[in-house]
């Protein structure tokens, strides 16, 4: 005789198993179903050597998530190459200062993000194993932002070059410039006709050689230390006239400010007496006027002197026979 199955035991039994299994699932992911996790990807072009599943993704140094999965993407017409690489980000754990998380899975507050300098760059995890991880990163001097011209699958976040692709030998990075300009240096040399330079030089050490070789550059250095010694003499003497010289100077200096504070005084006595003088010879003055009587007399007086004189040149004997008598008409 079988007993039946109870139905209350048997759907208790298959509740068990299912909050178990719920358990555990939960407990292996890590409590990842209960976070809040989106997926981005950024298209690397450059070598992602030391890149792996797994890799954490950073935010200035601190973990926000880890890399998903990796593809290559060839160029079959230039043969380039880019690596997309996807990453999913805990995104509650980037929050403002007011304490609210920046929601990268919205397409606008990622636009603006990116518009402000979002970038993802490969670090370097440890220079001894190599690996690397993904560093987001607000770049005050990034460049235009290169996003993949077709539909991605995930949010883009552009990249910019890391320090060691900007190191590489690619068009545009440092060593590139470094060897164009040692190449267009090792040209300018090439131009330079090194053998005529140097047999400029080595006639330039031969002149050199033989002028200093030559016997009148050695007499005449031979006796620079008497010119020396000389000159010394010349200007200790040169020193004592000068002292002399200005003892005499100074004064001589005084005396001819004297004699010439006097010579002022002479010049101006001088002045007053002609300005005297003047006025006294004035006719207006009694003595100019008699002065001036004296004068036109003085010259009548000659006037009649110089007849007479050519009267007794005309008749000598005039004085002996007198002056003749008035002819009666």
């Amino acid at each position: 005789m079988s007993i039946r199955a109870n139905p209350t035991s048997i759907g208790l039994f298959l509740v068990g198993a299912i909050v178990i299994t719920v358990a555990g699932t939960a407990m292996l992911a890590g409590n990842s179903w209960f976070r809040n996790k989106t997926t981005f990807v950024s298209y690397f072009r450059e070598s992602v050597n030391g890149l792996e599943d797994g890799a954490p993704v950073k935010f200035q140094g601190a973990p926000i998530g880890k890399v998903t999965r990796m593809v290559i993407q060839i160029d079959e017409r230039d043969k380039t190459f880019q690596v997309p690489v996807e990453y999913e980000i805990d995104i509650k754990r980037l929050r403002t200062a007011s304490g609210t998380y920046v929601d990268l899975g919205d397409l606008p507050v990622l636009k603006r993000q990116i518009a402000d300098g979002l970038r993802a760059q490969l670090q370097s995890e440890s220079l001894v194993t190599g690996q690397l991880y993904i560093e987001l990163t607000y770049r005050k001097d990034a460049k235009p932002p290169i996003l993949e011209p077709r539909e991605t699958l995930w949010p883009e976040i552009p990249t910019t070059p890391s320090l060691m692709a900007a190191l590489g030998t690619g068009a545009g990075s440092v060593v590139e410039d470094v060897v164009q300009v040692l190449f267009k240096v090792n040209q300018m040399l090439a131009t330079i006709d090194m053998p005529k330079i140097n047999a400029a030089v080595v006639g330039s050490a031969q002149s050199v050689q033989r002028l200093v070789d030559a016997p009148e550059l050695r007499a005449a250095m031979k006796e620079v230390p008497a010119i020396t010694a000389q000159l010394n003499r010349t200007m200790a003497r040169v020193d004592t006239l000068a002292a002399t010289a200005g003892a005499a100077i100074d004064p001589m200096a005084a005396e001819l400010k004297s004699a010439t504070k006097e010579m002022s005084a002479t010049l101006q006595s001088l002045r007053k007496t002609v300005d005297d003088t003047h006025g006294l010879l004035s006719t207006d003055s009694g003595l100019g006027y008699g002065v001036e009587e004296a004068l036109v007399n003085l010259k009548d007086a000659t006037s009649a002197l110089r007849r007479l004189l050519n009267a007794l040149d005309q008749n000598p004997d005039m004085l002996l026979r007198g002056k003749k008598p008035p002819e009666k008409k």
